[in-house]
């Protein structure tokens, strides 16, 4: 491998990145054909039931494929889905080499893709920039490999750590820039989750509002263990803009769970918890079930050190205004009981760090 690969397969991943949000959930995937130095094709893959992206590359070439270098972020597949294998269209063509990023965590592809090129008779390189596959596709390979979402928290506080005033108030506490941010954030998931508390307090839509989304939907979970959900909530009327989907616990009331059936949403009851509430362990493993590969969790507080409490959370993006709010009563980032000592704090790796407007972004990995 040479510098010029690396150039090449960087190319590749800026094309990848340009479906972010919509490929779930399937990973993000770029290629690039080089012959004799120039690029004849490139590609990238949009999403469930769309060619891959060598598919994409193979069929927008500008000329003869025979002698040309295939640049790929992501092993092909080697088996039908809504598209046929891949690997089968590759070997139909006289490749100089084949330099692939890295193996696909699925169980059905890892490292058969390559296997298969290989026994065809392909130079196949593997490895180059394979980290980088692994924080683009990061919620892909949790979900390949867990079974479960890739669970981000996010959420807004004050310098003193207060996500809403001692009357609940909380809008807004991050700055409008921010808030711009924060729905740009959520056309990258498929699902974001609330607690019930949120509903009561906020009524709000959780739909996508952003101009870089304009068709975006988004599957709504709420956890709400006895099913308090109102039957005036503003977001039974967007259903069209994706589908609204309750955990509850068996004390929840069956006429009502009926009731909110006949209007559309989804009830998903699980037994209760020893403390009477809703298991997020069970919760997890249902939207694995249901294909849903990451999610967002934006609140309210007792949600967000639920999961942090069971260690659910694989990142928290945390959005820091320079605010001062004080206040006993006033609700907290992690409420709970804590942690007795130092040494079982959570810990952040892998952080970064910008700012929006006054606002500090902290983004880390648990």
């Amino acid at each position: 491998m040479n510098s010029e690969d690396l150039s090449y397969l960087h190319l590749a991943y800026a094309l990848a990145e340009k479906a972010r949000g919509l490929t779930w959930p399937n990973p993000l995937v770029g290629a690039v054909v080089v012959k004799n130095g120039t690029i004849i094709a490139r590609g990238y893959h949009l999403g469930p039931g769309y060619p891959h992206a060598e598919i994409v590359a193979i069929e927008t070439a500008v000329e003869p494929l025979a002698g040309a270098c295939l640049y790929l972020t992501l092993e092909p597949c080697v088996h039908w889905g809504k598209t046929p294998p891949c690997v089968e269209t590759l070997v139909k063509i006289p490749w100089q080499r084949i330099v692939i990023s890295a193996f696909d965590p699925n169980p059905i592809v890892y490292q058969k893709g390559v296997a298969y090129l290989q026994e065809h008779g392909y130079q196949v390189e593997i490895g180059l920039l394979e980290e980088k596959n692994k924080k683009l596709n990061e919620a892909y390979y949790k979900f390949m490999t867990a079974g479960i979402p890739f669970v981000c928290l996010k959420t807004a506080a004050s310098l003193d750590g207060k996500i809403a005033t001692r009357t609940f108030s909380s809008q807004w506490i991050s700055s409008p820039l921010s808030r711009d941010y924060s729905q740009l954030l959520r056309g990258e998931y498929q699902a974001i989750m609330v607690g019930i508390g949120t509903i009561l307090r906020d009524d709000p839509l959780l739909t996508v509002r952003h101009p870089q989304w304009p068709h975006k939907t988004i599957t709504r979970v709420i956890v709400d263990s006895q099913l308090k959900f109102p039957p005036e909530a503003k977001m039974l009327s967007t259903l069209d803009q994706g589908e609204i989907i309750i955990f509850t616990t068996t004390k929840a009331p069956e006429k009502y769970r009926l009731y909110l059936e006949k209007k559309g949403v989804r009830i998903v009851t699980f037994k209760p918890t020893k403390k009477g509430l809703v298991p997020l362990e069970k919760v997890l493993e249902w939207l694995g079930q249901y294909h849903i590969a990451n999610l967002l969790v934006e609140g309210g507080g007792n949600l967000i050190a639920s999961f942090l409490e069971k260690k659910l959370a694989d990142k928290i993006i945390l959005f820091l205004a320079p605010k001062l709010i004080g206040g006993l009563n006033a609700p907290s980032l992690f409420p709970g009981q804590g942690v007795a000592d130092l040494q079982e704090a959570l810990f952040l790796r892998d952080i970064s760090t910008f700012h929006l407007e006054n606002d500090i972004i902290i983004e880390g990995y648990f």
